[in-house]
Parts: C-alpha cells; structure tokens; sequence
C-alpha cells in the first residue's frame, strides 16, 4: 500500500523566504523517516519557487503544486468571495479542488509522498486518500510560538452580550 504522509500548515509557511525554521526542520525529519519520493504542495499563487519547493531541489526530490491554476479556479464558483462574512468557507469549491488533488497525487507517489496542504484540508483530503487505498499519516503544523496569544486585544463578556429591544 502506498504511503502519504500530510503536513497541514498555513500558507504563509509556504511563501516565506527565507523559511522558517521550525517548518524547514518539520518538513526535513518528515521526508526522512517517511522516506518520500514526492513533495506535492497545495496552494493557489505559490511564488514562482516556494519555500518547499526549493526544499525539494535541494534533496533532489520530485515536487509538483497540485493546486488547480488561477485560470482553473476561475471556473470553479467561489461563494467565499462575494459572502457577506471572511471566514465563509465554499465547500463545494473545496470538495472540487481536493477530487482534483486526489487525481494528482494518486498519479504522482509511487511508494512514499509528503502532501503540504492549508489547514482546512487535513481530515478531508486524509478520508479522500484513504478511500482510494493511501495509508495516510496526518500532521498538522500550528506552532504556538508565532501567536502571541497574551498580547491580543479582547472583549469583557459584557460586551458581547445583544442589546435588549
């Protein structure tokens, strides 16, 4: 049975360049004891080389953004984008994009891959992989370090009650 080993992380972990360090030696003890022979990456408008990317030069191992391309994604109604809320998720778009995923990655590992996918992505795409017979290993990459979780305005409790009419 092929092996995906999925490391969920925000996006801004991607693009960074330099890379963090922390994501650089998560990423680096991953590919080693996982043995991958692929790095697939999910994230629409990666830099022209991602961070993991470049990783992935460096070891000279196979690496491909599976992500649909901006021109794909035009084509794919985005509900989150004219919602009235920011923190509205389109799942039909999501659902669509990681069917598009699983194609890419089932077609791409051959014994051992390391998926980096957004956060909102691990469960899903870890049960759609599954189901097409990948043993998958799902991590995700939340450092509590980088919030700063003390320092954060907040609201008395009393102020988040609804006015009375």
């Amino acid at each position: 049975m092929r092996k995906l080993c999925i490391f969920a992380t925000h996006h801004q972990f991607q693009v960074d360049s330099p890379m963090d360090s922390a994501f650089d030696g998560h990423l680096r003890e991953l590919i080693q004891d996982h043995q991958v022979d692929c790095i697939l990456e999910e994230a629409t408008g990666l830099p022209a080389k991602s961070c993991v990317e470049l990783l992935a030069d460096e070891l000279g191992i196979r690496w491909a953004n599976i992500d649909l391309t901006a021109e794909q994604r035009k084509l794919v109604p985005d509900s989150a984008l004219t919602g009235k809320y920011d923190t509205l998720q389109d799942l039909r778009l999501h659902s669509h994009r990681e069917r598009a995923w699983v194609a890419e990655v089932s077609e791409m590992v051959v014994n051992s891959g390391l998926l980096i996918v957004g956060l909102c992505h691990v469960l899903s795409m870890g049960e759609k992989l599954r189901g097409v017979d990948f043993e998958v290993e799902a991590h995700v990459y939340d450092p509590k370090r980088v919030y700063n979780w003390t320092g954060r305005p907040r609201v008395s409790p009393a102020q988040t009650k609804p006015k009375s009419k």
